[in-house]
C-alpha cells in the first residue's frame, strides 16, 4: 500500500524512538544536518553517498570529489541510527521499483530501469523531455536494433572538418570491401570462394576433443552462455570415444574445439620490450596473450572448416542457430569480421524460424509474452526457454555490434521488441536439482535418458568450468549497456555532426545519461566493478578463490565491463569534443602550467607488473586550464550561445571528460589479448587517438594531460620516430595485420595524421606562438 506524506515524513523518527526504546538509550527525534554533496554530484543533479575522501559515483567515473563543507563529525548513535534508517527506506523503495518493472515488463524507458527517481530525478527527467524534444522524437524500440550504422566511428572523425576534406568517408573499411583477390593473403587467404586451411587440413585427435571443449568453456562460453554446457560436455566425451559424426552437434563441438585452441586465458604473461630510443624512452610492459602458434592457427581453422562442412546439414534450431552463431565468434577472434557478420546474420534467420515454427507464426516477438513462462519444477522444458532467450540476446548484441562500425544491412531481428528485458538466468533450482539424490533426479534423467551419476558428475564439472554467477553477472550487464549505449547512438547520431554546433540543447539530455551510465557504473555487481583503470591497468581486487588469488575469468569480466563503459562514455563525449575541436571563439590556452608532480605516468605511481604501455621516464606532467579559468575566458559563450553559467561547466565537464576517456581507451583497450571483441577493440583505439590529435591540430594541446610528449613520445626532431601512447598503438596494428590486412591501412592513416598535426605542431613552436590556430 502507498504511503502518504505525513507517513513519510514522520517514519525516520519513529525508526529511532524504536530503537531508543529497546536499547535504553536517549536519541535526539530531530533530523541531523543534511549531508553535503561533492560539487560533481551537485553539478550533474544526483544523490550523492557523500563517502570521503571520493564518493562512489566520482570513484566509479574517475572523476575529481572535491567538498565545500569541512568534514563531518564522528559517527554518533544519533548519526548512525539515522544512516541506518535511510539505508533501509532506500532499499524498500528499490524494491518497490523492481515490483514496478516486474509489472511493466519491457516497455519501460532506461530512465525508469536502473533507478529509482527522486524529486529532482523527475524535475531533470521533465526538462529533459522539453529540451529533447526538437532532437529526437522518442520511440519505443529506441534501445533495441534500429541504430544509425558507422556515426561514432574513426571513418566518420576522419571527416571532421579539422582534418580538412583530407579523407572521404570510409577511408579505413574500403580495405574490407575491396574484392577478395585485391586483398593481401594474411594468415587465412581469401583469394578462392571457400575456406581452406594453409599447410593442409589437421582433424583434431578425437581424444582431445573434451579437454579442448574444456577450454572453450573456460575461455569462450563465460562471455556468451548460450550453450547447454552439461549437454556439450557430454557429447565432447561421446564423441571421444565413437568419432565424430555429421550431425549438429558434432558441428558444435568442432566449432568448441576451433575456439577452444586459440582462445588463452587472461592471466597471461608480461611481456617487457624495450621501445625506441629517445629521451622519452623506457621499457613499458602490457599484459599479452603466450603467442597463438602456426601450428595452433593450423588446428584451429582445421576444426572450423570440418564444422563449416557440416552447416549445410542444419536445420532451423537453436542448436543450427548456436552452430552459426560460434562460427561468427571464432571469425571474430581472427580478426574476420565480414564473414563474422555474413555467419551472426544467419543464426539470427534460424533463429527467427525456430520462434515461428515452434511458437506460430506471429508478427511481432512480443506476442511471445503470451506464452507462459515455465516454473522451474519443470526443468525439462525451462532449459529450452532459457536457451531461447540467451540466444535472441547475444544475436541482437552482435548485430548492434556490427551497426556501430560498419554500415551493414540489419536482420529482421531489428524489427522485434522482445517481451523480456532480460534473459532468465539458471535458477537455483536447477542447481538444487543436480545435487539431490537419485530418486528426486528422475525429472533430470528424463531429460537426455542419463543416469543419475552422470547427471551430477556433469553439473558438477559445468560448475568447475564456467564460473555460472559471474558469467551471468556479465552477461545480463552487458545486454543493459548495450541498450543504454543504443540509445545514446540513436540520441546523438541520427543528425549530421554540424548539429552540435549548437551545444546547448545537448547539454541537460548528455547529464542524464552522463548520471545514468555513472550509476550503473557505482552500483555494478562485485566481480564486475574492481577493474582499475587510472592510466594504468590492475587486476581486480575482487577475488573468489580461498587463497585470494583471484582468477582470470574476474579479471576478464571486469576487464571487458570497463571496456564496455569507456566506449559508451566515448560516444557520449564526442559530440562536445566536436564543438570543442570546430568551435573557433574558444580560447586556446599556452601550454604553460607545468609543474612536478607524481602523475599516474609516474614510475612511483601505485601499480602492479601488469601495467598499460604509457610514458614512465617523465614526471613532468601539463595541467589542463582549471574552470574557474574556463569560465573567466568565455564569458562570450553567455552572450552569444545563450548558455547559462551552470550550461558552461557541464561543457568544461564534458571537454575534460572526453579528453581523459580517450586516453584511457588508449591503455586499456591495447592488450594483446585474442578475444570476441579484439577487432572492436582496434577501430576503438583508431578512433580515440584520431579525437585526440584532432584535439592538439585545433589548438587545445594544454587541455592534454602530459602535453603531447603523451601522444607521440618527447623527440620533436626531423625524422624523429612516434612513439608514446600513438606509437604503441601503431604497434598494435602491425602486430595484428598478419591476421587482418585491414590494420595496414589503419597504421598507416594514423602514421600520415600524426606526421600532419607534428608538422604543424612544430611550425607553432619554431614560430614562438602560444597555441596552434
Amino acid at each position: 500500500m502507498a504511503r502518504s506524506n505525513g507517513e513519510d515524513a514522520d517514519e525516520p523518527q519513529t525508526k529511532r524512538r524504536r530503537l531508543s526504546s529497546s536499547n535504553s538509550i536517549p536519541i535526539k527525534t530531530t533530523n541531523t544536518r543534511r549531508k553535503t554533496a561533492c560539487q560533481a554530484c551537485r553539478l550533474r543533479k544526483i544523490k550523492c553517498d557523500a563517502v570521503r575522501p571520493t564518493c562512489g559515483i566520482c570513484k566509479a567515473s574517475d572523476a575529481m570529489c572535491k567538498y565545500t563543507d569541512p568534514l563531518p563529525e564522528k559517527l554518533t548513535i544519533d548519526s548512525a541510527t539515522d544512516l541506518l534508517s535511510n539505508k533501509l527506506d532506500r532499499l524498500q523503495d528499490d524494491i518497490e521499483k523492481l515490483r514496478t518493472l516486474v509489472h511493466q515488463g519491457g516497455g519501460s524507458s532506461i530512465f525508469n530501469d536502473f533507478q529509482a527517481p527522486t524529486e529532482d530525478d523527475r524535475t531533470s527527467q521533465a526538462n529533459l523531455t522539453r529540451q529533447s524534444s526538437a532532437i529526437y522524437t522518442a520511440e519505443p524500440s529506441k534501445d533495441f536494433l534500429p541504430i544509425p550504422a558507422a556515426r561514432t566511428t574513426a571513418d566518420t572523425v576522419l571527416t571532421w572538418p579539422v582534418y580538412e576534406g583530407k579523407y572521404q568517408q570510409s577511408a579505413l573499411i574500403c580495405v574490407l570491401f575491396e574484392p577478395l583477390k585485391a586483398r593481401s593473403s594474411g594468415a587465412f587467404p581469401s583469394e578462392c570462394d571457400s575456406f581452406t586451411v594453409p599447410g593442409g587440413l589437421i582433424p583434431p585427435v578425437e581424444e582431445s576433443i573434451p579437454h579442448l571443449v574444456d577450454r572453450f568453456l573456460e575461455n569462450v562460453h563465460t562471455k556468451n552462455p548460450v550453450c547447454d554446457v552439461e549437454e556439450l560436455v557430454r557429447q565432447s566425451r561421446l564423441i571421444a570415444v565413437n568419432g565424430l559424426s555429421w550431425d549438429a552437434w558434432s558441428c558444435l563441438v568442432l566449432l568448441a574445439c576451433a575456439l577452444g585452441t586459440i582462445a588463452k586465458p587472461f592471466d597471461a604473461a608480461v611481456n617487457v620490450v624495450p621501445r625506441a630510443s629517445g629521451d622519452m624512452a623506457a621499457e613499458t610492459s602490457w599484459i599479452a596473450d603466450a603467442p597463438t602458434t602456426p601450428r595452433e592457427l593450423q588446428q584451429a581453422e582445421s576444426c572450423f572448416v570440418l564444422a563449416c562442412r557440416r552447416m549445410g546439414t542444419l536445420k532451423h534450431s537453436i542448436l543450427g542457430s548456436q552452430c552459426y552463431f560460434f562460427a561468427g565468434v571464432y571469425l571474430m577472434y581472427t580478426m574476420r569480421p565480414l564473414l563474422s557478420w555474413q555467419y551472426f546474420t544467419q543464426s539470427s534467420i534460424l533463429y527467427q524460424l525456430h520462434m515461428k515454427s515452434t511458437h506460430g507464426l506471429v508478427t511481432d516477438i512480443s506476442a511471445l509474452g503470451q506464452i507462459p513462462v515455465q516454473h522451474d519444477d519443470d526443468l525439462p522444458n525451462h532449459k529450452p526457454r532459457r536457451l531461447e532467450e540467451s540466444m535472441y540476446w547475444s544475436c541482437f548484441k552482435s548485430e548492434s555490434e556490427f551497426r556501430v562500425e560498419l554500415p551493414l544491412p540489419q536482420s529482421e531481428l531489428a524489427t522485434y521488441y522482445h517481451p523480456q528485458m532480460f534473459p532468465s538466468p539458471p535458477s537455483p533450482a536447477d542447481v538444487e536439482k543436480a545435487g539431490q539424490s537419485n530418486e528426486e533426479q528422475t525429472g533430470l534423467a528424463a531429460v537426455n535418458d542419463l543416469d543419475q551419476a552422470e547427471a551430477v558428475s556433469l553439473r558438477q564439472h559445468a560448475k568447475q568450468l564456467c564460473n555460472e554467477e559471474e558469467s551471468w553477472y556479465y552477461y545480463l550487464t552487458e545486454i543493459a549497456l548495450r541498450r543504454i549505449g543504443n540509445r545514446i547512438i540513436n540520441t546523438f547520431f541520427r543528425q549530421d555532426p554540424t548539429a552540435w554546433l549548437d551545444i546547448k540543447p545537448w547539454l541537460s539530455i548528455a547529464l542524464e545519461f552522463d548520471t545514468q551510465v555513472s550509476a550503473w557504473s557505482a552500483h555494478l555487481p562485485a566481480a564486475m566493478q574492481h577493474w582499475e583503470t587510472n592510466y594504468t591497468i590492475r587486476a581486480p581486487t575482487h577475488t573468489s578463490l580461498p587463497d585470494g588469488s583471484g582468477n582470470h575469468v574476474s579479471r576478464e569480466l571486469s576487464w571487458a565491463t570497463d571496456n564496455r563503459l569507456l566506449e559508451m562514455r566515448s560516444w557520449l563525449y564526442q559530440p562536445f569534443l566536436y564543438y570543442f575541436i570546430h568551435n573557433s571563439t574558444l580560447p586556446k590556452y599556452p601550454p604553460h602550467g607545468r609543474h612536478e608532480s607524481t602523475s599516474p605516468l609516474s614510475p612511483t605511481a601505485t601499480t602492479t607488473s601488469r601495467q598499460s604501455p604509457t610514458i614512465t621516464a617523465n614526471t613532468t606532467t601539463t595541467t589542463p586550464p582549471t574552470l574557474e579559468t574556463f569560465l573567466h575566458t568565455t564569458p562570450h559563450l553567455q552572450t552569444e550561445t545563450h548558455l547559462s553559467t551552470p550550461d558552461i561547466t557541464s561543457l568544461y565537464h564534458f571537454i575534460t571528460s572526453g579528453i581523459d576517456c580517450n586516453l584511457k581507451i588508449l591503455d586499456v583497450r591495447s592488450l594483446r589479448h585474442r578475444h570476441h571483441g579484439l577487432w572492436y577493440d582496434m577501430r576503438s583505439l583508431m578512433c580515440a587517438s584520431l579525437i585526440l590529435l584532432a584535439v592538439v591540430r585545433s589548438g587545445h594541446e594544454a587541455w592534454i594531460p602530459g602535453g603531447v610528449e603523451v601522444l607521440w613520445g618527447g623527440g620533436v626532431g626531423d625524422g624523429d620516430g612516434i612513439q608514446g601512447r600513438i606509437g604503441h598503438i601503431i604497434d598494435e596494428f602491425g602486430f595484428w595485420a598478419e591476421e587482418s590486412p585491414d590494420m595496414v591501412r589503419h597504421a598507416e592513416v594514423l602514421r600520415e595524421v600524426t606526421g600532419m598535426v607534428r608538422a604543424g605542431w612544430r611550425n607553432m613552436r619554431a614560430n614562438g606562438e602560444g597555441a596552434m590556430g
